[in-house]
């Protein structure tokens, strides 16, 4: 059903003039409509729901994350903010990697490692650390594109144990739409192919890993996360 739904709604993305929805979790609220815009940062002009309703639930070792992209190609990334009403988007949970094809790309579970690091500079112990069950937080994504100007959406969320992640049917990228690794010039992979030009392998939901050579993460698609 959740499938059926976020498909329907990429495909009326096609005309909003290059900017880009965000599909999972669920958006603060259009960034379309006036006062709102994706040029402003941090969060398009669109103030923190107050509506819990509209709070997606996340667990603490990520959440899935849709967005449907109208670009060919933009680079994005994925940061969070702790707290409510929170400005300080400190916590980078995947780096900038270039998102090819306009449509829908899903990240399964965005960004454990980074997620865990950045409890833990925030002063808690991990992610089994009760406090984190029932925290507020601000989920960021950026995109560029062709111009380099930069278009913001976010979405406001929060941490629950129970919580899941989307299934495979409903984490799934539009056809063509992938990701792939952005790397030093020069740099090479283990295969010895040119990192920044090595497709990634099409699925349903992103995964880290590092670049050979690099200290830049690669972004590749796979069914699941280590």
């Amino acid at each position: 059903m959740l499938s059926t739904t976020l498909l329907t709604v990429a495909a009326f993305a096609a005309g909003a003039n290059a900017h880009f929805r965000l599909l999972a979790p669920t958006w603060r609220g259009s960034s379309f409509e006036e006062p709102a815009s994706q040029w402003i940062y941090p969060c398009a002009n669109v103030n923190e729901t107050t509506d819990m309703a509209n709070r997606t639930l996340w667990p603490p070792t990520g959440g899935s994350t849709i967005i449907n992209g109208s670009h060919t190609s933009a680079l994005t990334s994925v940061n969070l903010a702790l707290g409510s009403n929170a400005t300080n988007f400190n916590i980078t949970l995947l780096e900038m990697f270039n998102q090819t094809g306009a449509g829908v790309f899903c990240m399964k579970e965005t960004g454990k490692a980074n997620l865990e690091e950045g409890f833990k500079a925030a002063g808690y112990s991990g992610l089994d650390d009760e406090r984190i069950n029932g925290l507020m937080a601000t989920v960021q994504v950026i995109q560029l594109g062709h111009s380099g100007s930069a278009l913001y959406n976010c979405a406001d969320i929060m941490f629950n144990a129970t919580a899941e992640l989307l299934s495979d049917d409903q984490c799934q990228n539009g056809t063509d739409v992938s990701g792939v690794a952005i790397a030093n010039v020069g740099s090479v992979t283990e295969e010895g192919g040119d990192a920044a030009a090595s497709p990634a392998p099409t699925g349903a939901a992103g995964r880290l890993s590092p670049v050979v050579g690099t200290g830049m993460v690669a972004v590749v698609l796979a069914w699941s996360l280590l």
